[in-house]
């Protein structure tokens, strides 16, 4: 019951779904949590690290529209949540993140120049007129014996029935997920030529069809988008572009080293 408005507070169309899935939903949030509690206990101190939590407190309040902490608590008093409650939820998820930036960092691997290169026809091109996109998403995975296509299309009936937020946090596995798929403005030279070349096919309010992502694959939907004009900086959008290159890596390895953990734990559901 918890979990299930712990995701209604973050997600207010989740109220409106089928109630048997919204609790399968907030049955697999729990596992994943578990999950990724009973690695992290091996390699830090959950208690000590308790200091971490107040930052995100803040992002979370601004992520969800509000201006200070005190309106944030009112608002999870109205789903019959304690902030100390969420600050463990949010402090289990920032740890997982470290972990996975500690044991993997070596492995990403950034080609510098061709993200040079990229960016400087990009910039170029543009004119010192800078694109963005507000961007949502739904990043899934195939079971055994189930294409891509069969998939895509099993959400895409999910989204005309539900909605795209509700099919975000039913299908997606990104972090995002908690948060309807969100991702929010991206700039047009963050995104790879895959993805730039699916969005510009499609109108605000529309989405992709499924691009490929390392072993998954995503739909992405624009919510908006707007050009800026302003002097760009080419090293620093170049320092966003290898940051942004570098989460992404970061979490498709996230995703493997979870699953790889996930086959060898039991969950008692009962």
């Amino acid at each position: 019951i918890k979990e299930k408005n712990y995701l209604i507070a973050l997600n207010n169309s989740l109220s409106k779904i089928n109630q048997n899935q919204l609790e399968t939903l907030a049955k697999n949030s729990i596992i994943k949590e578990k999950i990724k509690k009973k690695e992290l206990i091996k390699y830090y101190d959950l208690e000590k690290a308790s200091s971490i939590t107040e930052n995100l407190i803040i992002d979370l309040s601004k992520k969800l529209n509000f201006r200070n902490q005190e309106e944030l608590n009112k608002y999870l008093l109205n789903f019959n949540l304690d902030i100390d409650e969420i600050k463990e939820k949010l402090k289990i998820e920032t740890l997982w993140n470290q972990l996975i930036y500690d044991r993997f960092i070596d492995q990403v691997s950034i080609d510098e120049k061709k993200l040079r290169d990229y960016l400087k026809t990009e910039i170029e091109y543009s004119s010192n007129q800078l694109y963005e996109y507000h961007l949502s998403e739904i990043l899934f995975e195939l079971n055994a014996n189930e294409t891509p296509e069969q998939k895509y299309n099993l959400i895409i009936a999910n989204i005309e029935e539900a909605g795209f937020k509700n099919a975000s946090n039913i299908y997606s596995i990104s972090e995002s997920s908690k948060f309807g798929g969100e991702i929010g403005w991206i700039n047009k030279t963050q995104l790879s030529k895959s993805i730039i070349k699916e969005i510009e096919k499609i109108k605000v309010g529309k989405l992709t069809r499924a691009i490929q992502v390392g072993n998954n694959f995503m739909i992405l939907k624009i919510n908006d988008k707007r050009k800026i004009n302003k002097k760009i900086n080419f090293d620093e959008e170049l320092k966003k572009l290898i940051i942004f290159e570098k989460n992404k890596q970061l979490n498709q390895l996230s995703l493997i080293y979870f699953n790889k953990i996930k086959q060898n734990i039991f969950i008692n559901e009962l």
